[in-house]
């Protein structure tokens, strides 16, 4: 399937640690295929019909059985989310910051948050931002007492941050666009209608609520309406997904953090949802595998806001998710040429294109490069293939055959490699657990 090529996202804000990351990637991100289908004949197909939450399998499985736990990806630094775009971090980076930003103050403080801000996610992002207004009056806070002095107001913090993404993503347009182009407008008219701010006034006063999922689906639409590229599309929706949407998340965490805890622990907690985790491409929940040929690497704000829901139904709060795959995989396959995660994983980008293109039916198609054209790559770079740990594949003798209704009788009862437990501060189960209780509030 032939498609137009596009150039990655490249987020607005860039800083200092950000800004190393980017560059890498940009070399990475070269060729990356746009993976939707290049006839769509309406823009709003794009946002709401790119997935249909298929039950089909991937009917050549080459990948193993593994524990999400032992998925190697998760070893990888700085990926791209399959779903957001946003940088990840393991469980190592998240320990880091967690060390620096709960025993820093004031200006050290401020720095250490503007050196990690690609990582945070939106609600987390909007509490930054307040946060770093405070250490402008208050150069001995830190992060809790930056959000306990003067009584946070969760549904203010929100409201700014929503403003400010919209703000930023009109700016993107016209840097892409040119003045007075439709993406300008949509959010002109929506700073105006939504948040009763004009172009002559500083201060806003809301009018009614924003809707981020119409917000999101109006830019898509312009895309065919407005004969505006993809590409340009892509990297507009890059800035404007990052728009937060929930001000009982935010609320959670002031009056969790803000009076009498962990400075450490709510470090922890602010950056804790950009960890990479294992994403089941089909649902475990409706019967699909614990197995390398069914995960992706993704943050665990997508992977647990997304839970078992369709990706057709996903896809409305995330419409650039089929370029930030491919963006991934390109990625994740550098990593793989370097030797960077074992000699097991050289089949890995074939398996993740056939399970995309299985569970949606072939709506998306990754390019990728198989495990010759891996191997041609090392070659010509004078690397060798990294030694295959045959423990690691063991049990992914016989194959995997059949549907994701259940595994065969033989694999149920089979063991699929012992789990590697971290030790860590704040254990990732709870923290999870406390991030799912926030999402469904």
């Amino acid at each position: 399937m032939h498609v137009q090529r596009i150039f990655a996202a490249t987020p607005v804000a860039m800083m200092s640690q950000s800004q190393k990351l980017n560059s890498q990637n940009q070399e990475i991100t070269k060729n990356v295929t746009n993976p939707i289908e290049a006839n769509s004949s309406r823009a709003s197909q794009i946002a709401r019909n790119y997935f249909l939450g298929s039950q089909m399998v991937n009917p050549a499985f080459t990948g193993f059985p593994c524990s999400t736990s032992n998925f190697r990806v998760k070893e990888l630094e700085d990926m791209p989310c399959t779903c957001c775009g946003r940088p990840m971090m393991t469980n190592k980076q998240i320990d880091e910051f967690t060390l620096k930003a709960g025993r820093a103050s004031g200006a050290e403080l401020n720095q250490v948050l503007d050196d990690h801000m690609d990582y945070f996610r939106a609600e987390e992002k909007a509490i930054v931002h307040y946060i770093q207004k405070q250490l402008k009056d208050m150069p001995d806070a830190t992060l809790t007492t930056a959000i306990s002095r003067k009584g946070a107001d969760a549904g203010q913090i929100l409201k700014d941050e929503q403003i400010d993404v919209v703000k930023r993503t009109s700016e993107k347009s016209k840097e892409l666009l040119g003045e007075n182009n439709p993406i300008q407008n949509l959010c002109e008219r929506e700073l105006k209608t939504t948040f009763g701010l004009a172009a002559d006034r500083k201060k806003a006063k809301s009018t009614g609520n924003f809707n981020r999922t119409n917000f999101l689906a109006n830019i898509v639409d312009l895309e065919h309406k407005k004969g505006i590229k993809h590409e340009n599309i892509h990297k507009i929706l890059d800035v404007a997904v990052q728009i937060p949407e929930s001000e009982k998340i935010i609320s959670k965490m002031i009056t969790s953090y803000g009076y009498g805890n962990s400075d450490e622990r709510f470090a922890h907690r602010l950056i804790q949802k950009a960890v990479v985790t294992a994403e089941h491409i089909h649902p475990k929940s409706k019967g699909g595998p614990n197995a390398t040929d069914n995960y992706m690497g993704e943050c665990q704000e997508c992977n647990g806001s997304r839970g078992n829901m369709s990706y057709d139904e996903w896809m409305k709060k995330y419409p650039n998710m089929p370029d930030n795959i491919q963006v991934h995989a390109d990625a994740v396959t550098e990593e793989i040429i370097k030797g960077k995660i074992g000699g097991n994983y050289d089949d890995y980008p074939v398996d993740l294109k056939a399970a995309v293109a299985s569970e949606t039916q072939g709506k998306v198609v990754l390019t990728v490069k198989n495990p010759e054209e891996i191997e041609q790559a090392r070659e010509e770079r004078g690397l060798t293939k990294p030694t295959a740990d045959a423990k690691e594949k063991a049990n992914a003798a016989g194959a995997y055959q059949g549907s994701y209704h259940g595994l065969p009788e033989t694999q149920k009862s089979g063991k699929s490699g012992k789990k590697h437990h971290h030790v860590v501060r704040f254990p990732e189960a709870h923290q999870t657990q406390e991030v799912k209780e926030e999402q469904a509030a």
